[in-house]
This record gives structure tokens, C-alpha cells and sequence, in this order.
């Protein structure tokens, strides 16, 4: 290694690695949107005894991320690790199972290399991560949400139930052939969106993992993104089915026509928000300035009358101020709300005929969308009326809403979201 190899590397071992901000600095606020990582607790299941980490801090926080994401878009399956070892990562990922409700797989000989997978690319390397045992694994991970799977990959693959489904799988088999065994069952086995992460693809230790992927990927949707943790991880994201509205997003927009009330509080409301609105608070979230848009999804072909009930408050001025704000859909006012201090937050309701419904929609990814203006007939600046420093144009507070239809609507509904 030349010296000045030797200066670039010694400078990189000195860097550290910085932790998201969702976990540092708005940690707070992480939690109050009922983030799932703890990472204390986390990192806690992944020491040695002397206080060195197993893995690194690169890797542990896109494992906490991919968590978050899976919990956002409600994505359904298990999770799996083939090439355990001592089980630092698998005490995560059991945890990550147990934090969702589901099962972590762990599949390993327990013993290290086998024999039959030392051909080939990896003909002559030594049988190696021989210094542990099921019984150690066990220890470390617990058994509660997870399953043992002992024995040659993929020759175990028969303790796996037939229509079991995975949301994130993590191989670290080392070696070419388990590699691309454990590519073909569990790439079938990905749910749209599951997280499928090599390890080792660019670390240049081992041949086996780079060309088992990249030949993998011949003819598929997905592409190679390189994680940079030590272990030179590659990442795919299961491609989704070719149907828009099977996306997590579409799922949840179309899904508030069949729920109860959505309350508003830290961003819940998000994906029904257009322009118009503030930053989302712990109780709502403010509309700012002449219009607040709000737009409504419905399945396909579910032309119905809908109505919208709201949470809703207004800034008053004083005592005898009265805040007018209409509701529109495609200029067309659908009826005026009136806030004043003897009535300022209460129910109030929006009807939107299937008329109107109909020459307002426009398809989007597969649905029906229509959007809802709030326009205020005048705002209010908290400054410019001497009461706090807030000098935003505030117009409607929005504090939770839900739609409601007919019986016969919502089961039609329900029927359509299967």
C-alpha cells in the first residue's frame, strides 16, 4: 500500500458515522408520529461483550429505515436472513419481526461452510465461520417470532410454509451457489416493495455475491443500489405490480373512503392534502392563504354521493368575529361554513352530489380523484393582530375528517378494495 493510500485510509477509519436525523435531532418528533425504532434498544441487541458493535452503523441504520418504510406502506410478510453466524444481524432483524407481528427466518448450517458449495468460483476457500452453534444463535436472537431453520440452503427450504411471504430478506451465504439458490426462492417469495439485500456485493472478499446478483437481474425489473457500510450491501426493491392501484399510497387514499375519522395531527392527513396547507402540528394542521385544497380518491367506477364531515376550527380576532369559509369543488360552491366564537370548532359537513362528483373526477393511477377547495373569505395574521410572533395568513384549521356515503355506497366500496 502506498503512503499515500495509507493517508486516504487512516483518515477514513477516522470519520464517524452520523446518525439519521429522524433518530438525533428530531427524535421527538419521531416518536410522536409513533416511529417503530428505537435505536438504543436496537443497538443494544448488536454488541459483544466488550463493547465493540458486531456489524456497523451504516448497515444498522438502513435496517432501521427499511423498517420504517415497511410500517409506512404497510407492507405484509416476514423477514429472513440466510448466513446467520453469531446472529448480531439476526438479533435485529428478530426484533424488526417482533416490532410488526411477524416471523424471522434464520436459516444456517450452525457450523459454517458446507462442502458441497465449495466448488466452482469458491473451489479451495477454507471452510470458515465454524465458531458457532444453534445453541449460541439462540441465545443471542431468543426464540420468541422466530424459526430456526438449521441445515444446507436450499435444502431447507421444505420448513418453509408453501405460501409464506417475505418483506425483507437479508443473504450473507458468502459463497456463489447458496447465493444464487437463495435469489431464486425468495425473489418469488418478495412481496411489491420488500427489501432484498445482498451482502458482500461490493467488498471485494467474496466473488460468489456480485455475479450471483447481477446475473440474477438479467431481464428484471430492478437494479443494483449500492449501500455504503463496510460490507459493500447491495439492495433491490421488489418491482410492483404493473396495477397502480396496488401502490401503498393509492391503497391508503382510496382506503379513507371505508375507514372512520383520520384525525389530522402530525402529517396522518398527508395523503390527502393538496397546496394550501402548513407545517402539520400536534393537533392538526393550519390552511394557509386563500385556498386549501383537499383531494378525495374513490375506486373506479364508484360514482356515488359523497360527504365529507370535518373537525374543523377558524381563528377569531375577537369575541365578535365571525370567519366565513366556502367549500368548492371545481368553482362550484357546495355551501359556506360559519365559525364564531359561540360555534368555532365543531362538525361541520360538505355534500358533494354524484353529479358533481362526476364532472369534477379525473383518473389517476387507476382511481378517481376530485379535489376540495376550502377558501376562506378573509385570514387572519396572529402578528398583525398584536397576539404571538406567528405571521402566517391562517385560514382553516383542520383537526380530523372522514367520508361518509350510503350503505349500499360503502359496501360497494369495500367490495372494490377487496
Amino acid at each position: 500500500m502506498s503512503a499515500d493510500d495509507e493517508d486516504e485510509t487512516s483518515l477514513l477509519g477516522k470519520q464517524r458515522s452520523d446518525p439519521p436525523q429522524r433518530f438525533s435531532n428530531n427524535f421527538a418528533r419521531y416518536k410522536s408520529l409513533e416511529g417503530l425504532v428505537r435505536p438504543n434498544e436496537f443497538l443494544r441487541e448488536s454488541f459483544h461483550a466488550d463493547g465493540t458493535f458486531k456489524g456497523d452503523m451504516s448497515r444498522f441504520y438502513f435496517f432501521c429505515l427499511a423498517l420504517d418504510v415497511i410500517a409506512k406502506e404497510g407492507l405484509d410478510g416476514d423477514i429472513a436472513e440466510l448466513g446467520v453466524y453469531k446472529g448480531g444481524t439476526a438479533a435485529l432483524l428478530a426484533k424488526f419481526a417482533r416490532k410488526l407481528g411477524r416471523t424471522a427466518y434464520l436459516f444456517d448450517t450452525f457450523e459454517g461452510f458446507d462442502n458441497a458449495d465449495l466448488t466452482g468460483l469458491d473451489a479451495g476457500t477454507p471452510v470458515g465461520f465454524i465458531d458457532t452453534s444453534l445453541e449460541y444463535v439462540r441465545a443471542a436472537v431468543g426464540d420468541d417470532s422466530v424459526n430456526f431453520i438449521k441445515g444446507r440452503f436450499p435444502e431447507t427450504t421444505s420448513e418453509v410454509p408453501e405460501n409464506t411471504k417475505f418483506c425483507l430478506v437479508h443473504l450473507d451465504c458468502d459463497l456463489y451457489a447458496p447465493m444464487r439458490d437463495a435469489l431464486e426462492f425468495f425473489y418469488q417469495r418478495l412481496v411489491p416493495g420488500g427489501f432484498l439485500i445482498v451482502h458482500d456485493y461490493s467488498s471485494l472478499c467474496w466473488d460468489g455475491p456480485e455475479r450471483a446478483l447481477d446475473r440474477f437481474l438479467i431481464g428484471k425489473r430492478e437494479c443494483v443500489i449500492p449501500l455504503p457500510d463496510s460490507a459493500g450491501s447491495a439492495i433491490i426493491r421488489k418491482s410492483r405490480d404493473s396495477d397502480p392501484t396496488v401502490h401503498w399510497l393509492m391503497q391508503k387514499r382510496v382506503a379513507a373512503l371505508t375507514g372512520g375519522w383520520t384525525n389530522a395531527a402530525n402529517g396522518a392527513l398527508s395523503h390527502l392534502l393538496g397546496d394550501g396547507w402548513s407545517h402539520p402540528e400536534n393537533w392538526g394542521i393550519w390552511g394557509v392563504g386563500a385556498v386549501h385544497e383537499l383531494v378525495l380518491f374513490l375506486p373506479t367506477h364508484l360514482l356515488i354521493e359523497v360527504e365529507l364531515e370535518a373537525d374543523v376550527h377558524a381563528p377569531l380576532a375577537s369575541p365578535d368575529d365571525t370567519r366565513l369559509v366556502d367549500v368548492t369543488v371545481s368553482g362550484q360552491n357546495v355551501t359556506t361554513w360559519r365559525f364564531t366564537n359561540e360555534r368555532n370548532r365543531a362538525l361541520r359537513v360538505a355534500r358533494f352530489p354524484k353529479d358533481l362528483v362526476a364532472s369534477a373526477a379525473s383518473t389517476q393511477m387507476g382511481c378517481l380523484s376530485f379535489t376540495v377547495d376550502f377558501r376562506p373569505r378573509s385570514v387572519f395574521s396572529p402578528k398583525a393582530a398584536g397576539h404571538n410572533e406567528d405571521d402566517r395568513p391562517l385560514g382553516l384549521a383542520l383537526n380530523a375528517l372522514r367520508l361518509h356515503v350510503a350503505d349500499d355506497g360503502l359496501a360497494r366500496a369495500r367490495d372494490t378494495l377487496g
